[in-house]
């Protein structure tokens, strides 16, 4: 049985892990892509790994939509 007592130590222990975190994120932020800048390219293989697909293939002939995510 949880108790109150639990749940608050399991929120300053939650606390205490973001903020150790914080810094580490904000540099992360600053390196993403802002909206409107155009995407890194990059290159994904299929399942097998034979054939490719880069992004810039796309650039100036088609939208391009990414989804990330399991779908198993």
């Amino acid at each position: 049985m949880t108790t109150f007592t639990d749940v608050v130590n399991e929120i300053r222990t939650t606390i205490r892990y973001r903020k150790k975190l914080m810094p580490w994120i904000k540099g992360l932020d600053e390196r993403a892509p802002k909206a409107g800048d155009m995407a890194p390219d990059f290159t994904l293989f299929d399942t097998t790994g034979a054939l490719s697909v880069t992004l810039s293939d796309f650039r100036g002939k088609r939208p391009v939509a990414l989804v990330f995510g399991s779908f198993t």
